[in-house]
């Protein structure tokens, strides 16, 4: 904090107050007269850059004659006294946290469910329990715990509590300096990032075996029409609902397109044409499915993917086939998930000659993402040549 106490005008001196920034400033002779007032800025070095840019304002309006109070009132209106917490009023909190995301944010509800409810429900545990965390840091430090080898879920954890006290304190005036996750807590408490796991690439054996062991139901078929878009043409998860039948602009067959773009950082990716790359059997013949005619015709029904994003990890996850691949691909270090009929239709495009430029544009990424993300060699493709 040694920045802080730099920047301070002649006679103006900050401390530490319980976790707040405490602002004395003197005048007179010898700096006989003087006032102090607790600013409500966390004594920590990401609040820094905010207290210099205040002090600055407070001592223009001193300087100019007014009162160091009546400034402070200038810069933050008469605010509410703080309440102190109490273990009785924290449910409570947690009830109008979750009526607010879902007016403002209008969050869905299994956005609630998996992204704030567990960690909120262990934070009330423990605030309303014995020994109950004084601060935020403790509290959230306690909660964290619970999931110690999980980097992704420590830190929806902290982003979701993070929330809950920022609403606590400025809507409910709960005690700023006990109550505030500075972000040096958060990044300690976060701990190391996770280690980049490698997607698996199943073989078209092992795609062609799970969907054959998928019930004979109607949402089982509607599921086997989503794995066989994903497989043959390489689509997202979140892309299959959006697909639509187009007529080819060269042959004038039926052909699929997908106009859905995804949108990141880098920018957003275009609309494309689809192309098919068909699986091979045990057998060695390649696969034959009609999906073109199917949907044309309007009988390709799907489960819905957009609405419910986890929804077809759910799926996935009961079918016992894919839960043996699951577990055999985990013994190797890799990680079978939806996205892995993505990779493995990389792969596929790949080994028989398809070039990583119209494999970019077919799949909608860049060449770059193309080469640094999917498979598109193996081990055995060298050993073949060996």
């Amino acid at each position: 904090m040694a920045r802080l106490r730099a920047a301070c005008p002649k006679g103006w001196s900050v401390k530490d107050s319980r976790g707040s920034i405490r602002l004395s400033v003197r005048s007179g002779a010898g700096g006989a007269n003087g006032v102090s007032k607790t600013l409500p800025l966390a004594w920590a070095a990401d609040t820094v850059a905010e207290a210099v840019a205040l002090i600055t304002r407070l001592h223009d309006s001193v300087e100019s004659g007014v009162d160091l109070a009546d400034a402070l009132d200038r810069e933050f209106g008469s605010a509410p006294a703080t309440q102190h917490s109490s273990a009785s009023q924290w449910p409570a909190l947690a009830e109008k946290f979750h009526a607010d995301l879902m007016a403002l944010s209008q969050i869905k509800d299994v956005t609630w469910e998996r992204g704030y409810k567990p960690y909120l429900d262990r934070a009330i545990e423990l605030l309303t329990g014995a020994n109950a965390p004084p601060n935020a840091k403790a509290l959230v430090g306690a909660v964290v715990k619970t999931w110690p080898d999980k980097p992704g879920e420590r830190k929806k954890a902290i982003d979701s509590l993070r929330k809950f006290l920022e609403f606590c304190v400025e809507d409910h005036h709960m005690p700023a300096a006990s109550w505030t996750l500075t972000d040096r807590a958060a990044k300690t408490l976060r701990g190391p990032a996770a280690k980049r796991r490698e997607v698996a690439c199943p073989s078209d054996t092992e795609i062609l075996r799970l969907m054959d062991s998928l019930p004979e139901t109607d949402a089982g078929q509607r599921w086997w029409n989503a794995i066989a878009l994903m497989s043959l043409y390489g689509l997202r998860p979140v892309e299959v609902n959006s697909v639509v039948v187009r007529e080819h602009p060269t042959t004038g067959e039926p052909a699929l397109y997908c106009p859905r773009v995804k949108v990141n950082k880098k920018g957003q990716t275009k609309p494309r044409w689809l192309m098919p790359l068909p699986l091979t059997a045990t057998s060695g013949d390649q696969v034959e499915w009609n999906l073109v005619g199917a949907m044309s015709i309007g009988q390709l029904p799907l489960p819905d993917m957009v609405g419910n994003k986890y929804a077809l990890r759910t799926f996935l996850d009961r079918q016992p086939v894919w839960v043996e691949l699951k577990k055999q691909y985990a013994d190797c270090g890799e990680w079978l998930r939806g996205y892995s009929f993505r990779n493995a239709y990389s792969l596929r495009g790949h080994r028989v000659g398809r070039h990583p430029e119209p494999m970019s544009v077919a799949m909608g990424h860049s060449l770059q993402t193309h080469i640094d993300s999917y498979e598109w060699c193996k081990a055995e493709d060298v050993l073949e040549h060996i």
